[in-house]
C-alpha cells in the first residue's frame, strides 16, 4: 500500500485546507474511506505532522487552531464519516492531546476554559497526557489558580454531567504523591465524582 508522507495543501492556510477537507467529508467524499486506499485517513495523518511542524517553528496559534478543528471533528459520534470503528484509535492520540495542552500553556491561553470545553468534547474518552501536560507546564502559582477554578466548578457539577468528573481526577491525582492528607481529603470530598478503585 501506498503511504502519502507528503500532502500539499489545496487552500491558503492550513486551517482553511482543514474547513475544506471536513466539508468535503461531510458531503461523503470518504464515506467508505477503509475500502477506498483509506486517502481519509492519510490526509489527517498529514495534517497532524503539518501542525507538529508548526509547533516546532513556535507558532502555537496556528496549531491551536488546526487542532480544535480537528478535534471537533474526529470527536463528534453523531456521524460516521470514515466508516472506521474508532478514528480516534488510528492516531498517538496521547501525544496529540499533550501537544494540543502545551502549546495552550505556551500561548497562554485560559487553560481552565479550554480543559472544560476539552472534557466536554471527549467525555468517553480519557486522555492521562492531558493532566500531566498541564501539572508539568504551568508554574505552581498557575497550579494554584487552574485548581482553585477546579473547586468552584465541581460545586456546580450535576450528578449527570459525567464529562465533568475528570475534573476531580487530576485535582486527587496531583496530591498523590505530594501531600497525602490533601490527597485522602480530596478524596472523601469529592468521593461521588471519583472510580471506586
Amino acid at each position: 500500500m501506498k503511504i502519502i508522507k507528503t500532502y500539499a495543501l489545496n487552500e491558503k492556510t492550513l486551517a482553511k485546507d482543514i474547513d475544506k477537507f471536513i466539508r468535503d467529508a461531510k458531503k461523503g467524499a470518504y464515506q467508505y474511506d477503509y475500502k477506498d486506499g483509506q486517502e481519509g485517513l492519510k490526509i489527517l495523518k498529514a495534517y497532524f505532522r503539518m501542525i507538529e511542524q508548526e509547533l516546532k517553528k513556535g507558532d502555537y496559534s496556528e496549531a491551536i487552531l488546526a487542532y480544535e478543528k480537528l478535534f471537533t471533528f474526529l470527536f463528534q459520534r453523531e456521524y460516521d464519516y470514515f466508516n472506521y470503528e474508532d478514528i480516534i484509535g488510528k492516531f498517538n492520540t496521547e501525544k496529540l492531546i499533550g501537544n494540543y495542552f502545551f502549546a495552550l500553556i505556551k500561548n497562554k491561553e485560559d487553560i481552565f476554559q479550554k480543559y472544560l470545553d476539552y472534557l466536554k468534547l471527549t467525555d468517553e474518552y480519557y486522555f492521562e497526557s492531558a493532566h500531566r501536560t498541564i501539572i508539568i507546564n504551568l508554574s505552581e502559582s498557575e497550579l494554584v489558580k487552574f485548581f482553585d477554578k477546579i473547586e468552584e466548578r465541581l460545586k456546580l457539577v450535576k450528578s449527570e454531567e459525567y464529562c465533568y468528573y475528570e475534573l476531580a481526577d487530576i485535582l486527587v491525582d496531583y496530591y498523590k504523591n505530594k501531600d497525602k492528607d490533601k490527597h485522602l481529603e480530596l478524596k472523601e470530598k469529592y468521593k461521588e465524582f471519583l472510580d471506586n478503585d
